[in-house]
């Protein structure tokens, strides 16, 4: 009897999102071949998608893993063949030949992103709810089927998932593994970190095709000849893999055995799942061989005179262009605020003349929040920034996309505090209303400052285009202004006697007295050209 097979370099399993926008199922190796024909990664959940994609850019690393260690050209000039071809070489797809074998995700020795044989002391396993992401805590991310109703998938949804939890899979307490030699009682008790990907502030630029978006991802200058992704390594057992304590590269992060994991089939269903722990890794340092996030100096992780750089994470609350200072601005001089990686590579191509400047790139932030000690998974992350690729590269147009939003932010807190001392004018303790209203003037914003930043393309223009932002900004926030006085109602108008903060001596607040504050404030958030100021007074 023939043993039963499903390749993932063979079987289509990827979801990918053609440009008609129908829904496809392809395996690993049509998903290249094709890749400059798709539109995109379109996977259950967004991060299922950033987990793939980093699957797909470990396969095309270890395809070029060099005998040497590429100078900066032959990456350039590797790079650039790629990109002028339109398509990936056969060489890629040769490569998928010779690891053939380790993609088997159901093969009796190694099977693909699993342990062979894993099992628990009391035969117990994890269950299919471990294995699916589940935002937030006790609740599923699908409201289409609860938890308890997961009682079998597909060999091809199941893979998907598989390749998420080795990326993204919470901290906590895991299903001991046999074999595994830190498990007491039968548990495997946490180490603090998610997986290696839930670490991070993902951030991901994206174009037109999934080959584009693959090569602009692709971090050829930091991969070397022993950056060797899971698949070209020995296979792991179910306790800690000793002979390889640290990564080597993207590749070989990008593939992390964070987990360890295996499926337990019944004819072509996947019905339960075992999640064990798998290879502790923190994030300190990491930025040499990740890519894909910003990292910042960490005074608490700091510690004689060893400094030490964090990931960048990304707040669910917040839209990107809120934090992109985080993302586009590095310090100058020693490492305490670093680019992410990938966008480095892209500002250098763009200096080479090889990609055009005015091309345009999605910034995609992509994540998890967690919970406490990392252990359950509380918010998602996904929001994205469209602009021309010199506005997040070249510096001084980066620091002026920065400083935009900065001064955006004053002036919605100057919007907020308007609210606030209405309130307060009123009878109130303006708590409320001010955190209502940061989210309303974010809201505002949001559009006009997507719509502006794409128009951010010449930094010797950068003067008059911030310019044109200051102006719209100021004129979008005072309209709001004015609609909360006129709403505020006779009591705001007569006021009342308030103690302002920081301050013992009580004061007369109303909202006349509010809009003189608002005004000010958003006059120095946001200040009017020379010209027009004049003109205003006039």
């Amino acid at each position: 009897m023939t043993p039963p097979t499903f390749n993932l370099i063979d079987e289509p399993w990827i979801r990918v999102r053609r440009h008609d926008s129908e829904i496809q199922l392809m395996s690993i190796r049509e998903a290249l071949a094709n890749a400059s024909v798709i539109k995109a990664l379109a996977g259950e959940i967004p991060t299922q998608d950033a987990a793939l994609l980093r699957l797909l850019l470990a396969i095309l690393l270890g395809s070029v893993r060099p005998n040497h260690e590429r100078n900066e050209q032959e990456n350039i000039d590797l790079w650039a063949s790629w990109w002028e071809a339109g398509r990936f070489p056969d060489g890629v797809l040769d490569y998928l030949t010779g690891v053939h074998s380790r993609f088997d995700l159901l093969d009796a020795d190694a099977p693909f992103y699993q342990v062979a044989g894993l099992t628990t002391a009391s035969g117990k396993a994890s269950g299919l709810g471990k294995l699916i992401a589940e935002v937030p805590d006790g609740e599923p991310y699908f409201t289409t089927r609860t938890r308890e109703e997961v009682t079998s998938l597909s060999l091809a949804e199941a893979a998907r998932w598989l390749v998420h939890c080795m990326a993204f899979d919470p901290s906590g307490i895991k299903s001991g593994a046999v074999g595994d030699d830190r498990v007491k009682g039968g548990r495997g008790y946490p180490f603090g970190y998610p997986a290696w990907a839930g670490n991070l502030g993902l951030v991901v630029a994206e174009a037109d095709t999934l080959f584009e978006t693959l090569l602009f991802n692709l971090p050829l200058a930091y991969s070397g000849p022993e950056d060797l992704p899971l698949w070209d390594r020995a296979p792991v057992g179910p306790g800690v893999d000793e002979t390889h304590p640290e990564p080597h590269g993207p590749a070989d992060l990008f593939t992390w055995p964070s987990r360890r994991l295996r499926l337990f089939t019944h004819g072509a269903r996947v019905t339960d799942a075992q999640v064990s722990n798998g290879d502790k890794l923190g994030p300190q340092n990491a930025d040499r061989h990740e890519p894909m996030t910003a990292w910042r100096y960490s005074k608490n992780q700091s510690k004689g005179g060893h400094e030490v750089v964090m990931p960048v994470l990304h707040q669910a609350s917040r839209r990107i262009w809120q934090g992109l200072g985080s993302i586009l601005v590095a310090s100058e001089g020693g490492a305490r605020a670093i680019k992410p990686r990938a966008l480095e590579w892209l500002a250098l191509l763009s200096e080479e003349g090889i990609l055009a400047e005015d091309r345009t790139v999605d910034l995609h932030v992509v994540g998890f929040e967690y919970g406490p000690q990392n252990s359950v998974i509380t918010g998602a992350i996904d929001d994205r920034l469209a602009g021309a690729v010199v506005a997040f590269t070249n510096p001084v147009l980066a620091q002026a996309a920065v400083v935009a939003a900065e001064a955006a932010s004053e002036g919605v807190k100057a919007l907020a505090n308007l609210a606030s001392n209405l309130d307060r004018a009123k009878g109130g303790d303006g708590e409320a209303p001010r955190h209502d209203t940061y989210e309303q003037g974010y809201a505002l914003l949001d559009l006009p400052y997507r719509r502006w930043l794409r128009d951010l393309v010449d930094p010797a223009d950068v003067e008059a285009t911030q310019a044109a932002w200051w102006s719209e900004a100021r004129r979008i926030l005072t309209d709001a202004g004015d609609r909360l006085i006129r709403d505020a109602g006779p009591a705001a108008w007569v006021g009342r006697t308030v103690t302002q903060s920081g301050s013992d001596a009580p004061r007369l607040v109303d909202a006349g007295i509010a809009d003189i504050w608002f005004r000010a404030a958003l006059a120095k958030a946001l200040p009017l050209p020379a010209r027009q100021a004049t003109k205003e007074i006039a």
